[in-house]
C-alpha cells in the first residue's frame, strides 16, 4: 500500500509542479496560519496514510489536517498544544462522540453541520485525521470520526497511520502555535447507509433481518458484558500493531477479517462494541481497506442500550 501511496502521488507532484505558489498572509505572532484551500487540482488519497505519505502530500497541495486529542492534557501525547503538526486545527473527539450522547436518536443534519462548520471542513481539501496514538483504541477514535465524515458526505480523507507519535518518530516536525479555524458553509446530510439504528440490530434480534452482528470488543469487555446473541467476533484490536495505533498490515487485516467467517457477501454485516469506537475499527478494516461495501456501524452500540432500558430489557429476553 505504501509503493502505491508515493507512486500516486508522485505522479499528482509532477503533474502540478508549475502551480505557482500563494503568498501566506500575515497572522498574529501567536499564531499558525489559517489552513486554507488548496490551489493544486485535487489528490486523491487512500483511507490510510503513513507519515512519509503525508508530507509527500503537503508537498503537492495543502491538506485540511484535523488533530482530534484534547487541546491540553497532562501527558503531552495526548495533548495538542504540547506538539501538533503544523497547520493542524484542533477538533477533539469528545465533539463528535457528543453527537451521540442521546440513546434514541441520530444527529440531525443542522447538528451534523454544525459541527463539520465549526470544524472548517469545506469538503474540498483533502482531510486528514491525527489521533493520539497512545493506545489501540486511539485508532477507533479516528475511525469514528472518518465514518462520521464519510456519513456525511465527505469523501477525500484519510487517518494518518501511527497518529501523531508516529509522525514525531519518523522526524515530522511539530508546533505549539494555535491554529485558528476558518468556519465553513458544509451542509451535511447524513446518509444512512453505514449506520445501524437500534431497529435495525433489533430486526436481527427478533429474526426479521438477515444481517450479522460483530462483536468488535476484546474477551474481557464481553465477558464483562455479554454479546448480543448470535454474534460473530473480531477484536478490534487484532486489526491494530502495537501500542502505536497502527493498523496491521494489508494481508493480516484481510486474514483476520476472513477468519472471522462472516457471510460478507451476501448478508449485510452490523459491527458493534461500548460505544462505537471498536465497532468502527472492524468497519473501517473492512469497508475502507478491504473494500467490503456492505458494513454498518452501531454508533450507539451496548452503552445506549443500558440507557435506554426498553432497549436493554429487550435484549435480555432474546
Amino acid at each position: 500500500m505504501k509503493l502505491m501511496v508515493r507512486t500516486v502521488l508522485a505522479t499528482m507532484a509532477v503533474a502540478i509542479c508549475a502551480v505557482p505558489a500563494v503568498g501566506k498572509q500575515r497572522q498574529a505572532a501567536q499564531f499558525e496560519v489559517a489552513p486554507v484551500q488548496p490551489v493544486a487540482p485535487q489528490v486523491k488519497i487512500p483511507p490510510l496514510l503513513g507519515p512519509n505519505d503525508l508530507q509527500t502530500l503537503m508537498e503537492i497541495t495543502q491538506p485540511y489536517i484535523m488533530d482530534i486529542r484534547n487541546e491540553s492534557a497532562r501527558k503531552a501525547t495526548f495533548s495538542y498544544s504540547a506538539g501538533h503538526i503544523p497547520g493542524a486545527v484542533n477538533v477533539p473527539y469528545g465533539k463528535w462522540r457528543a453527537l451521540w450522547n442521546d440513546p434514541l436518536s441520530v444527529p440531525t443534519n443542522e447538528d451534523l453541520s454544525s459541527l463539520i462548520q465549526s470544524a472548517g471542513i469545506t469538503g474540498q481539501a483533502p482531510v486528514i485525521i491525527v489521533h493520539s496514538s497512545a493506545a489501540r483504541g486511539n485508532f477507533g477514535s479516528a475511525a469514528f470520526v472518518y465514518w462520521t465524515l464519510k456519513s456525511a458526505g465527505i469523501e477525500n480523507m484519510a487517518i494518518l497511520n501511527g497518529g501523531i507519535t508516529g509522525w514525531s518518530d519518523n522526524g515530522g516536525a511539530l508546533s505549539q502555535k494555535q491554529v485558528p479555524i476558518q468556519t465553513s458553509s458544509y451542509q451535511a446530510t447524513l446518509d444512512p447507509k453505514w449506520l445501524a439504528t437500534h431497529e435495525d440490530v433489533d430486526g436481527v434480534l427478533n429474526g426479521t433481518s438477515n444481517a450479522q452482528l460483530l462483536d468488535a470488543r476484546p474477551l474481557h469487555q464481553i465477558m464483562e458484558n455479554a454479546s448480543l446473541d448470535g454474534s460473530f467476533t473480531l477484536e478490534a484490536g487484532e486489526l491494530i500493531t502495537g501500542e502505536g495505533a497502527t493498523a496491521a498490515s494489508d494481508e493480516s487485516i484481510f486474514m483476520r477479517i476472513k477468519k472471522a467467517d462472516l457471510d460478507w457477501e451476501f448478508n449485510d454485516v452490523i459491527t458493534y462494541c461500548n460505544n462505537g469506537a471498536l465497532a468502527a475499527v472492524d468497519w473501517f478494516m473492512a469497508s475502507e481497506i478491504a473494500e467490503i461495501p456492505n458494513v454498518r456501524i452501531y454508533a450507539h452500540s451496548l452503552n445506549a442500550r443500558q440507557k435506554a432500558r426498553s432497549l436493554w430489557n429487550k435484549v435480555s429476553s432474546n
